[in-house]
């Protein structure tokens, strides 16, 4: 079988080409694409030079990455079509090895991502309009995971219980609550994570400030879209002062019976009272609940095979930063939500040994593909600080460092002082930054423009930046790009030996 029959058995768009940008082969499928062209490609041309401006620049980028570094790459990009309709593709490239070992020509796939594109816009849509359904709905309507935290918080919980929804979320229900038959309700949570309906379950709680309120709920099994139970929703109104007039009627019921106990016709005529009052009670008080089902994607996860020591030390890991994770999530929330005016930070300063705290640090972030050495010349850097914010700094820089460096390099954590001054510095010799974006690194949602193919939400920096200057304290960032960035950060030492 020749070249040409072999590249034709793929079904796939694809293009031939050159280290140099010279169009070698082309598919037979590419004729259907052809119209987004001004030329048609065909063998001999210049690929570089029947680009429009933004794939020219794409495909520029490809090839010289190809040169310079032969591994294959994905990317996604547009057009826009002159009647205004956006075509969406995933590029693939992938450098192709001649006889001699050397990487001389590039193997480009093309795939029509549009139809993916408009069902996720769908799916958003429809997304957005159930959520607005749940936090517009004339009802209490609480979301849990799995494990009993809250990830969801409607206004009209917020209006009868009290709390806001910052106030919420990663929380415990049943912790936040203060449900007072805790077991009962932990034993109806549990049977609704196995699959079942639970319906017209009265629950006590404590809303803000210590107010009781009984609620009447209903919960339902949130499940993924391969049927998993991944949560629950429950869906409640308050009945308070129905209970209590219920109690307060058979609280008389009783009291009547016990003194007419002498009488027992008299004691079976107040029970049936009592019965049918109930049940009156019952059919006639309790409102309709209405259900409401939210179908959220796929949530995939990935666990690696874990040797028994193993995990159980990540579960200690994450019982003991339950709070750290909390207080993370809660960060970012505030950035997403207020945009470059977020929320002020307290400083909750104690006592803190930085090389102790530092040392657990690196532990934590240590992976299998680097290194990172702790230089300090003490045994010990006693300062006064709030370690929850520290941690949001180290850990963003410790793992920055880690995920911008190439493997089986070395990052390196330096700690001194300096008068009334601690001194960090987190050292990598990683990507870099390049120095026209080097003013804007603290701003939420900016990622360099050479790290588009690394994970990465863009938030990590902006905490780091928000979290020192709530401590009083000074960043700085040193960068060249290809050779490294070193952080250096500027901490008042208010410590007692």
């Amino acid at each position: 079988m020749d070249t040409r029959t072999l590249f034709d058995n793929i079904t796939e768009n694809w293009i031939l080409v050159d280290t140099e940008g010279e169009v070698l082969l082309v598919s037979r499928h590419l004729e259907n694409f052809q119209h987004l062209f001004p030329e048609p490609i065909k063998p001999g041309t210049s690929l570089l030079n029947l680009l429009s401006p933004s794939w020219r620049a794409l495909a520029q980028n490809m090839i010289q990455t190809m040169r310079t570094a032969p591994t294959p790459s994905v990317v996604e990009t547009s057009h826009v079509m002159p009647d205004g309709r956006e075509l969406w593709f995933e590029v693939k490239s992938s450098p192709i090895p001649d006889e001699k070992g050397q990487h001389n020509w590039i193997f480009i796939q093309a795939r029509d991502l549009t139809p993916q594109k408009i069902f996720e816009k769908k799916i958003t849509l429809i997304a957005r309009d159930l959520q607005d359904v749940i936090e517009n709905a004339n009802a209490v309507i609480i979301g849990v995971d799995v494990r009993g935290y809250i990830t969801e918080w409607n206004s009209k919980a917020q209006q009868v219980i009290g709390f806001s929804k910052d106030e919420s979320y990663i929380k415990r229900m049943a912790d936040l609550l203060q449900v007072k038959n805790h077991d009962t309700f932990i034993e109806a949570e549990y049977k609704v994570f196995q699959g079942e309906v639970i319906t017209n379950h009265e629950l006590s709680i404590r809303a803000k400030g210590g107010k009781p309120l009984t609620l009447l709920i209903n919960a339902t099994p949130r499940r993924s879209a391969g049927g998993e139970v991944i949560g629950a929703l429950f869906i409640g109104q308050d009945v308070t002062e129905l209970t209590a007039y219920r109690e307060q009627l058979e609280r008389l019921v009783h009291e009547r019976t016990d003194a007419l106990k002498n009488a027992l016709e008299n004691e079976r005529r107040l029970v049936e009272v009592k019965d049918r009052f109930v049940s009156m009670a019952s059919h006639e008080f309790r409102s309709p609940i209405m259900y409401i089902r939210r179908h959220i994607g796929l949530l995939k996860d990935e666990l690696n095979a874990l040797t028994t020591e193993d995990l159980a030390d990540r579960v200690a890991r994450i019982q003991t930063q339950a709070e750290h994770l909390t207080d993370i999530l809660e960060d970012v929330l505030t950035i997403a939500r207020s945009g470059s005016t977020p929320a002020k930070i307290e400083a909750r300063p104690e006592r803190l040994d930085l090389l102790e705290f530092l040392q657990r640090i690196v532990d934590e972030v240590q992976d299998d593909g680097h290194r990172i050495v702790l230089e300090c010349p003490y045994t010990s850097l006693w300062v006064r600080s709030d370690e929850k914010l520290l941690r949001n700094v180290f850990v963003n820089l410790l793992t920055n460092a880690l995920k911008f460096s190439p493997e089986d390099s070395k990052v390196v954590l330096s700690l001194f002082q300096t008068g009334k001054e601690v001194v960090c510095r987190v050292i990598d010799r990683g990507v870099g930054i390049s120095s026209s974006e080097l003013s804007r690194i603290f701003e939420p949602f900016h990622r360099g423009s050479n790290v588009q193919d690394i994970r990465g939400t863009g938030l990590g920096l902006s905490i780091v930046k928000r979290a020192i200057d709530t401590l009083g304290g000074e960043i700085q960032v040193q960068s060249t790009l290809g050779q490294g960035t070193t952080f250096t950060v500027k901490l008042r030492n208010d410590g007692n030996g």
